[in-house]
């Protein structure tokens, strides 16, 4: 059974406590569900998520200076996750299996979120108990999207039952659990693999182009799918987050891709890292390499992740060139023949960039290239 299915199953009963208990104790029974879940599916995540929860929350919550707290909690979150990641890149074991800990890499941004926006003083007066349901919040707690803290707490407070709301909630789950069973694991990872594998003599080219396709779109709508669920499942709790997908495939360029594809995570970057960064470098291109590279690595920590981040960041600041440039003054009278081909463009240079990450290794990826832009014989 998947670990999607585990969690729609467990939040059946837990809607119920949720809005029939006395209100004061409604968010209590979700937070101790999802660490008994963790607890079940991940042990390790569920103590390093308790131990560095506990141990940041004091920190910046009791240390004088704001600016200690902040450098000492943040060193220690991307520590943990940096070392977590690095153990499977390198030969040395912490679990046993060399597994990563179920949601590390979401809930670690979440913390490094709240250290910052403490050190900003943007945070509400707020419990260690609102900030615990804020960090054990189950449906975001597999694969995001990275939900802030402030909106939550926000929502936490003022919820109340809304039928319309609710229905909504229930439309979005049946959406994303369609985009991942019928167009992603049956339309493209079973029919459209199928097709491929049946021409892959006769046509080389087109399979390889399908192929890649198939990976790019395949990626989005599963992981769409997985955001639709998770969002769904927060407006039946009576929260709203952040939006993780807007139509990627239509951005008319890179920089606006960035704007439409993992939203919350981009949007992170942004804030923490382009932002920072810029007011150190005064540079926005460094930046923006920065800003991807920590991107790339977050998925993986591996040669490939950085050489797609690092390709991205060049796209992006080429793009920004382009955009003065008399060529794209003299187009921008054409709105329709730009937008059509920006969407062309970027489409495709996504899924070229995606060729990086999709197979196994780079001479893999290399001699995939090879075959889509002609150069093998």
């Amino acid at each position: 059974m998947s670990l999607l299915i585990i969690v729609l199953i467990v939040c059946i009963p837990l809607l119920f406590l949720a809005w029939l208990l006395p209100e004061k104790w409604q968010m209590f029974p979700i937070a101790i569900s999802t660490a008994v879940f963790l607890g079940f599916v991940s042990p390790a995540s569920l103590v390093i998520l308790t131990t560095s929860s506990l141990i940041t929350y004091y920190i910046l919550n009791t240390h004088g200076s704001k600016t200690a707290a902040t450098m000492v909690a943040v060193v220690l979150v991307s520590s943990i996750l940096l070392i977590f990641k690095l153990q499977s890149e390198l030969n040395f074991n912490i679990t046993k299996n060399k597994i990563l800990p179920l949601g590390i890499s979401y809930y670690s941004f979440r913390q490094i979120h709240y250290a910052m926006e403490t050190y900003k003083r943007k945070l509400p007066a707020h419990s260690i108990l609102e900030y615990y349901c804020y960090l054990f919040f189950l449906p975001t707690i597999l694969i995001g999207p990275i939900n802030l803290f402030q909106p939550f707490v926000k929502d936490l407070r003022k919820r109340r039952w809304n039928s319309v709301l609710f229905s909504q909630g229930l439309e979005r789950i049946l959406y994303g659990m369609v985009k991942i069973n019928v167009i992603g694991n049956y339309l493209l990872t079973y029919k459209l693999n199928l097709f491929c594998t049946e021409n892959a003599a006769s046509q080389v080219w087109l399979t390889t182009y399908l192929q890649v396709f198939k990976f790019t779109a395949n990626a989005y709508v599963q992981f769409a799918g997985y955001s639709d669920v998770a969002v769904g499942l927060s407006i039946l709790f009576g929260f709203k987050i952040i939006e993780n997908f807007n139509f990627p495939f239509l951005a008319k360029n890179i920089a606006d891709f960035w704007k439409r594809w993992h939203i919350s995570l981009s949007s992170w970057c942004r804030e923490y890292v382009f932002f920072p960064f810029l007011s150190i470098t005064r540079n926005a291109r460094i930046s923006i390499i920065i800003s991807m590279i920590v991107l790339g690595i977050w998925h993986e920590i591996s040669i490939r992740y950085l050489l797609w981040g690092i390709l991205h960041a060049l796209a992006i600041n080429i793009w920004h060139r382009y955009e003065s440039t008399a060529l794209h003054k003299k187009l921008s009278k054409y709105p329709v023949f730009q937008n059509v081909t920006g969407v062309i463009v970027t489409l495709n240079f996504v899924m070229l960039s995606f060729v990086l990450i999709s197979e196994n290794s780079l001479s893999q990826s290399f001699n995939l290239l090879q075959t889509l832009l002609f150069l093998k014989r």
